[in-house]
C-alpha cells in the first residue's frame, strides 16, 4: 500500500530534527564554556565563576585567622581589649552548660558555614550594666537578597539582651517579656555587626534593657528595647547563680 506524505508532515520532520540538532549544539557550547563546570551541586570552581558575570565579585572563602584579624582590627574591639580594667571579654556562650548550647538555635543552628562566621563575643563592663556584642554576619542570614533578615536581627537582639538582663535578675535567669525593635537602615550581608546593650532599669524580678545595632562605619541599622522578668516558679528555670558569674 502506498502512502502520500503531505507536505505539513514534511515540513514537521525537518523543525522536528533542527530542534533536536540545535539542542545537542547547545549542549555541546554549554560542556566547552563550561557553564556547569562544579566540583559538587554545592561549590562552584574558579572557572565555572568566571563563566558567570553575576558570581564574579564573590571572594575565596576566608580562614577563621582572617575572620578574627578582621575582628581584631575593630576600633571597638581593640578599644575594649585594651580597657582591662573595665571590660572583660568573653564568649556569648560563657555560663552555657554544653547540653543547653547543643539545643540552642544560636549556638547550635547559626553556627554554620555562611550563617554567624565566628562565634559572637561580648564585652562585659565592670558595672555588669553595659554589654558590647560583635557579630560576624554570613551570606545565608538574608532575608531580600544580599540583606540581613530582621529575624535574624530580632534573633540576636533576644539572645544579646539576655546577657545585661540575666546578670542583673535573681538566679541570673529569665524570660522575654516583650522585645520592640525599630528598623533603621538596611544590613548587608558579610559585615561585622556591633550590638550594644544597657540596662535602663531593674526591679525585683524585672531587667529593662535598650540596644542598638550599628556597622563599621557607624550606620545605626535598628534600636531595640526589651522587657526580661524572672519566673515566680524558680524551678521552671535553671539556676545560673554559680555559672553564670563574670
Amino acid at each position: 500500500m502506498n502512502f502520500r506524505v503531505s507536505k505539513t508532515f514534511k515540513d514537521a520532520a525537518v523543525a522536528g530534527m533542527f530542534s533536536l540538532l540545535g539542542a545537542g549544539v547547545t549542549l555541546l557550547v554549554m560542556k566547552n564554556k563550561k557553564l556547569n563546570n562544579y566540583e559538587n551541586k554545592d561549590i562552584a570552581t574558579n572557572a565555572a565563576l568566571e563563566e558567570f558575570p553575576l558570581r564574579k565579585e564573590e571572594s575565596p572563602m576566608k580562614t577563621q585567622a582572617e575572620l578574627e584579624q578582621e575582628i581584631a582590627n575593630v576600633e571597638i574591639v581593640k578599644k575594649l581589649r585594651n580597657d582591662k580594667d573595665n571590660w572583660k571579654e568573653l564568649p556569648l556562650s560563657f555560663g552555657l552548660k554544653e547540653n543547653h548550647k547543643k539545643m540552642s538555635f544560636v549556638h547550635s543552628t547559626l553556627n554554620q558555614p555562611d550563617h554567624l562566621l565566628l562565634p559572637p563575643t561580648m564585652f562585659v563592663e565592670k558595672d555588669q550594666k553595659q554589654v558590647v556584642f560583635v557579630f560576624y554576619i554570613g551570606k545565608k542570614l538574608c532575608g531580600h537578597p544580599g540583606f540581613t533578615h530582621g529575624g535574624i536581627q530580632a534573633i540576636l537582639y533576644d539572645e544579646a539582651m539576655a546577657r545585661p538582663a540575666f546578670l542583673n535578675l535573681p538566679k541570673r535567669t529569665g524570660f522575654t517579656a516583650y522585645l520592640n525593635i525599630t528598623y533603621k537602615s538596611p544590613a548587608p550581608v558579610n559585615q561585622i555587626l556591633i550590638m550594644k546593650c544597657s540596662v535602663k532599669d531593674t526591679g525585683e524580678r524585672k531587667a529593662l534593657i535598650t540596644a542598638t545595632l550599628e556597622n563599621l562605619d557607624n550606620t545605626l541599622i535598628s534600636t531595640a528595647e526589651s522587657l526580661y522578668v524572672a519566673p515566680r516558679n524558680t524551678e521552671l528555670l535553671e539556676d545560673r547563680s554559680k555559672t553564670l558569674v563574670v
